[in-house]
């Protein structure tokens, strides 16, 4: 094979010859000056670097021996060589085991539960909410996610603490200690609480929720039905990604938060425990089950990297600038229903149009709250084309609260560029 190489590059040699054409490498700039050879010396001169020339080289090289190579490695490759090749790998790694440089573990599903029990188990705590009488008014869940010192960050729903006057962290012997609620995310049902303590404690790490797939299996850890429960560890796979559903029952899926649809049970006072993959990492913190006869297994939890970004948001700032609410109530316009809505009295949609947002409501203070009307016709967000609800919400969630974009509107039949609007989170329901 070298002999072919040698060959391809003496052609292309001899072809640059035959041309009329010299090469002349300039050591000291790292570049070849590529000029002909006419009666005239003032010929015009142009340099070429001298690693396009090498990789053209190598390309013809490529071109021209890649086929007849790739049939000669598949033809050695046999079953029996790719075996030997395998036993070779793992007679290496036995090798570096028994000197004590790597250790082979393997484990059974059973044994993998089993390890994320006993390393992750004890990160999850109980959240109580306490009144201004000091009567406990709620419990709940919390994950322990960092720790500084002697200080403990916690990470539950925003719903677990809300309203409450006093909030303690519970642990499995019973004890409480007293927590600062340090920031909260309303739109996500998150919030962040920390604690001081000169306990050994365990500290949970967040997973890559974007990399984890359907059919994972997972762990729920939290405090079903109350503290004589607590610790209470359920099984089962992530059933869906990127999930919408109306969360405050205004007749509108929420799109701004793509939940982890998972089939462990939970139950009330798993809100704000961790979703664990085999691995001990947190990817999901529960939130939510839809509960009905007609339904069985449907959980939902925040994913992990919004968990996170979240998190580090309200240490460092000490609110949540991540998840961005524009602040209306819509019917979105598709080619299956528009017929439907220009014929309803109630909406004047112009003729041609077959997907936007048609606004109903637009929220006080929230972050469209005097750009866009009543009756408008949302067609464009940022630089995202109104489509599928569910396209827009996946696409929505680059921009960040502090962004500025301008949204595109159809208003009394003419479209309108509203400029410079300012994203916000969600306007809290107390202001």
């Amino acid at each position: 094979m070298m002999k072919k190489i040698v060959t391809t590059v003496l052609v292309l040699t001899l072809f640059v010859t035959l041309t009329g054409c010299v090469f002349n490498f300039d050591g000291s700039t790292e570049a070849f000056t590529f000029y002909t050879m006419p009666d005239s010396t003032n010929a015009p001169v142009t340099t070429f670097d001298q690693g396009d020339i090498i990789d053209g080289v190598y390309q013809k090289i490529y071109d021209d021996l890649y086929d007849e190579i790739r049939a000669e490695v598949v033809a050695d490759i046999s079953e029996e060589a790719f075996q030997a090749i395998l036993d070779d790998v793992l007679a290496d790694l036995y090798a570096k085991e028994e000197a004590g440089d790597i250790t082979i573990e393997t484990r059974t599903i059973v044994e993998e539960i089993h390890a994320v029990i006993e390393s992750s188990l004890t990160a999850v705590v109980g959240i109580s909410n306490y009144d201004v009488d000091g009567e406990r008014q709620g419990i709940g869940s919390g994950v322990i996610y960092k720790q500084t010192d002697n200080t403990f960050f916690v990470v539950t729903n925003n719903h677990v603490i809300e309203n409450a006057e006093d909030i303690a962290i519970r642990f499995s012997d019973e004890t409480e200690v007293d927590a600062t609620l340090l920031g909260i995310d309303e739109t996500a049902d998150i919030a962040v609480l920390s604690f001081e303590s000169l306990r050994e404690l365990t500290v949970a790490s967040f997973g890559d929720s974007d990399a984890t797939q359907k059919g994972t299996v997972v762990l729920a850890v939290g405090n079903p039905s109350g503290y004589e429960f607590f610790g209470s560890v359920t099984m089962g796979i992530i059933s869906g990604k990127n999930r919408y559903f109306d969360t405050n029952n205004d007749g509108v899926r929420d799109m701004f938060v793509s939940y982890l649809q998972h089939d462990a049970a939970i139950n009330s006072g798993n809100s704000g425990g961790a979703l664990l993959n085999l691995d001990g990492e947190i990817i999901g913190i529960n939130v939510i089950k839809i509960a009905s006869m007609n339904v069985e297994g449907m959980g939902f939890a925040v994913p992990a990297n919004l968990v996170a970004a979240i998190c580090s948001d309200i240490e460092q700032y000490g609110e949540s600038r991540q998840v961005v609410s524009l602040g209306i109530q819509m019917i979105q316009i598709t080619e299956s229903n528009v017929d439907a809505l220009i014929d309803d009295p109630d909406y004047d949609i112009p003729t041609g149009v077959t997907s936007g947002f048609y606004i109903i409501e637009v929220v006080p203070d929230s972050s469209v709250d005097g750009y866009i009307q009543t009756d408008d016709i949302v067609i464009q967000v940022g630089d995202i084309e109104i489509g599928k609800t569910t396209d827009f919400s996946n696409q929505f969630q680059k921009y960040k609260v502090g962004d500025v974009i301008d949204i595109t509107v159809i208003r009394d039949g003419e479209t309108l560029v509203l400029e410079d609007i300012e994203l916000k989170a969600k306007p809290s329901e107390t202001e």
